[in-house]
């Protein structure tokens, strides 16, 4: 399942499952829309006999925020294993869309009214705080606003790979972060400008990188990707990346 972020589409995945298709990897079988108030709009359908079968799912309000979308994410699972029959499932997250799949986990754990989780690649999540840019896509009053509280090199990685400065967003994962189920594995890409920002433009890497003090002693497997130069610009991550889709063929389905 790929799930894009804010401000985010399909546009955001079809580059992606597009070369992965090309590939032979796997096959586009399913686009789930959830609508603004939170309807299910399915089409296309999952069956046992298909391999390696994608879903795209699809935000209608791309802006309701990741917490908006953790809630949308446990619907639309529960509706795939109640009347799909999906059993496991492989997540593909970005931005807002990462931390969604990774906060879904975490609420959800082993629930067996959701699949069960398998593999998880997480895109340059803003887990502790988005650099505030002052765009015009971006919140300014309201609850969502808080989000938009990081800036460059403000921040750091203690020893132990926990945030020196714990942002809202984080502290709602080091809640529930035990729950996060055992047996994912899991790679975290995210991206280095090399510009002295130590960020992708969007997230810093520290933000991006704090997942690890939460999961990587409690996942079967957790290792994190760099991007560097053009591509590794928050929205290029996933706009012809060959690095990106390498990772995917690889981690996801084993093909090179």
């Amino acid at each position: 399942m790929f799930v894009h972020g804010w401000g985010g589409g399909i546009d955001s995945e079809t580059d992606m499952v597009t070369a992965v298709e090309k590939s032979g990897s796997a096959t586009k079988r399913m686009v789930i829309h959830v609508t603004a108030n939170g309807h299910i709009k399915v089409q296309g359908t999952i069956k046992k006999w298909m391999r390696n079968p994608i879903i795209l799912l699809v935000f209608d309000n791309n802006r309701a925020g990741e917490d908006k979308y953790t809630q949308w994410l446990t619907k639309v699972n529960k509706l795939l294993k109640a009347k799909y029959n999906v059993n496991q499932i492989n997540f593909v997250g970005h931005s807002m869309g990462a931390y969604a799949v990774i906060y879904y986990n975490m609420l959800n754990g082993n629930n067996h009214k959701v699949p069960r989780v398998n593999k998880i690649i997480a895109m340059s999540g803003p887990y502790d705080g988005i650099i505030d840019n002052h765009k015009r896509n971006q919140p300014l009053t309201g609850p969502l606003a808080r989000y938009w509280d990081d800036y460059p090199n403000q921040n750091q990685l203690l020893p132990n790979g926990r945030p020196k400065i714990i942002h809202p967003e984080y502290e709602q994962l080091l809640r529930v972060r035990y729950r996060m189920p055992k047996q994912a594995r899991v790679i975290n890409i995210y991206g280095n400008l090399e510009n002295g920002s130590n960020s992708d433009g969007v997230v810093t890497n520290v933000s991006d990188k704090s997942l690890g003090y939460l999961i990587k002693d409690r996942v079967s497997f957790y290792t994190t990707v760099e991007l560097t130069g053009p591509k590794a610009q928050h929205t290029q991550q996933h706009i012809d990346n060959l690095k990106v889709i390498s990772v995917l063929k690889t981690f996801l389905w084993q093909v090179k």
